[in-house]
């Protein structure tokens, strides 16, 4: 888990762990995909076994250091492409990713939040997710945490999987390298 997302060549794509999973589920175990990603992001009621699995994954990675590459060209042009989704700003109140994360000592409604333009220290930023959200009581992945993010921004919500969160937690991973993984952890 610490040296995800990275390229997979039997995908032809890079991968975070979550989307990994879920191809593993319709190319090996035959799943229909809407079936393998069915209530991912659902509501109160959502019903979906990802992020049981994401937890049991990551904890096998618990204490290792952050290792995301950048050796593929895919990787390469993730990284790029998370570097730009994380600074662009937009949507009715002109936020991104930056405007919360890109600083030191910000908070939010008495929430630290990380400066994850830079390692910012075991547990506190990427390699603490996924994590279980004491607010709201459910176990979140990244591709959950991701979307609730752009909701906050009012952005239009990314698909499980898309292209554009698995190169914002690639660029995300890149600047966590070194950090150890305390994942599945437990927020606010």
């Amino acid at each position: 888990y610490a040296q995800l997302p990275r390229y997979f060549a039997d995908a032809d794509r890079v991968m975070d762990l979550e989307t990994r999973i879920v191809w593993c589920m319709v190319t090996l175990q035959g799943y229909a995909e809407a079936d393998a990603k069915k209530g991912t992001f659902g509501g109160p009621d959502r019903k979906s076994d990802m992020e049981a699995y994401v937890a049991y994954v990551t904890s096998e990675s618990r204490g290792i250091k952050m290792d995301v590459s950048l050796r593929h060209p895919k990787e390469e042009e993730a990284f790029r492409l998370g570097e730009k989704i994380f600074y662009f700003r937009g949507g009715p109140y002109d936020f991104s990713c930056a405007t919360c994360h890109a600083s030191d000592n910000t908070r939010i409604r008495l929430q630290d939040l990380p400066n994850l333009t830079k390692n910012p220290g075991d547990g506190i930023g990427f390699a603490a997710w996924p994590a279980y959200r004491v607010s709201n009581g459910q176990m979140w992945g990244m591709q959950l945490r991701l979307n609730d993010c752009y909701r906050q921004m009012r952005f239009p919500y990314p698909g499980f999987g898309s292209e554009a969160t698995i190169a914002v937690s690639t660029y995300m991973g890149v600047n966590a390298k070194g950090a150890a993984s305390i994942a599945p952890a437990i927020k606010r």
